[in-house]
């Protein structure tokens, strides 16, 4: 820890002392760029599973895993992270994870020229997002006005659209130029190190980043326990594992889906799917703050069945135009949209000295989707020969989430 961290640690047990009360728009841009990488780095894959399949001699189930397992590591380190963080500091684990992460990604560009090195280097980058979710978000918690969480949560959100569009549309930019789908990778691995030093550099101390931890393993884990013990949060969570499930279809499958049913290519296939990203950035923002004002469990009971509709008029549309008018839509009242107000509830609902393992369950959870869409969506395809009915089965897993919402409480129990 360099002087200035020392100082701000040791002097004041409240970020209060020495963060601005307004809000820090820097850090909560820098933080948003976070997010822009790495669903950059996580959605490039996608609109490549065509051709990775026909490398490797791939069906869409095999070439499923290479995304199923990165998510399986992301989601299986995003625990140990926060437990590492509340012993080491937030912003120390955020940084160290992100420069993992990049590297990562790096190596499966230059090694990942057989099906094993590919997925093992991309399950390696999961280990390195899996840290990212929840220190971001504890950081930002502590950064920000508690009345402005919900606007704050939406601007840090944002970089998941932007970095959305980025990973869907990049490998058709880069494919023209040099015919081989690993230096997407490599690209993409170059912002995310300076993403990472700029988190070291323009993140402010606070309490999140401690000089020293006293804490125990065994109060850690006491946390983990009073939030499972908490029902209403359990039930968000639940709700947020249903949306994220249809996200994932979306874009896991959505190029594949283009590029096989409308006859599109890699840049245009990519390009289509970040139609609900461009979409969504403006109504997330704008649907958040209102959520701050009339109340999260209302827009979520509204949100989460349009969104279902969204996703099963993907699948069901015949024309082009069609599918473009459906995922517009959920660009809207999609995961983008739902994402902040979800993390504002949890923050309503769970005491402040135990919202860092609240936030990482709750990635969990949610995340978890994202192991089991891309398989199940591609059994789907080579049972029926048709990638439309996993576009159907996830639309009703989304609906199923609204249950959760309409049963899940706004106070703390």
């Amino acid at each position: 820890m360099d002087q200035k961290e020392s100082r701000a640690d040791s002097t004041s047990d409240s970020p209060a002392a020495t963060l601005p009360a307004r809000l820090p728009y820097a850090a909560v841009s820098i933080l948003a760029a976070g997010w822009v990488m790495v669903y950059a780095d996580r959605l490039s894959i996608s609109p490549l599973m065509n051709l990775i399949k026909g490398e490797f001699g791939l069906s869409n189930f095999e070439v499923s895993i290479v995304v199923s397992l990165y998510f399986l590591a992301y989601v299986g380190f995003t625990v140990p992270a926060t437990i590492a963080a509340s012993k080491y500091g937030y912003k120390r684990v955020m940084v160290l994870f992100f420069l993992l992460a990049a590297a990562s990604l790096g190596l499966a560009g230059v090694l990942g020229y057989s099906y094993f090195l590919l997925t093992f280097f991309m399950a390696l980058h999961g280990v390195g997002a899996g840290a990212y979710y929840p220190t971001a978000y504890k950081i930002s918690t502590e950064i920000v006005p508690r009345e402005r969480i919900g606007f704050s949560s939406a601007l840090i959100n944002s970089g998941m659209g932007v970095g959305s569009i980025l990973g869907l549309i990049v490998a058709g930019f880069v494919l023209p130029l040099i015919s081989s789908w690993q230096i997407v990778l490599i690209v993409l691995s170059i912002p995310t190190a300076v993403v990472a030093i700029l988190l070291l550099k323009m993140i402010p101390s606070s309490e999140s980043q401690p000089a020293r931890s006293t804490a125990s393993y065994g109060s850690i884990l006491g946390q983990y326990r009073q939030v499972l013990f908490n029902s209403n949060y359990v039930k968000i969570a639940a709700a947020m594992f249903c949306s994220l499930y249809g996200y994932w279809v979306i874009l896991t499958w959505g190029p594949g889906f283009l590029q096989e049913s409308k006859g599109l290519g890699v840049l245009s296939s990519g390009a289509t799917t970040a139609i609900f990203a461009c979409v969504a950035i403006l109504p997330s923002i704008l649907i958040s703050r209102h959520s701050d004002k009339i109340g999260r469990k209302r827009i979520s009971l509204i949100i989460l069945p349009l969104a279902a509709a969204s996703i099963f008029f993907m699948g069901y549309s015949s024309s082009f135009l069609g599918f473009v008018a459906a995922i517009a839509a959920y660009g809207v009242v999609g995961k983008l949209t739902l994402d902040p107000i979800a993390i504002a509830w949890v923050s309503d609902i769970t005491p402040k000295e135990i919202i860092g393992p609240a936030l990482a369950l709750l990635n969990v959870a949610a995340m978890s989707s994202s192991i089991f869409a891309p398989l199940i969506t591609g059994l789907f395809a080579d049972a029926m020969g048709s990638l439309s009915y996993g576009f159907y089965f996830g639309a009703l897993v989304v609906l199923f989430g609204t249950v959760f919402v309409y049963f899940a409480g706004t106070s703390r129990v």
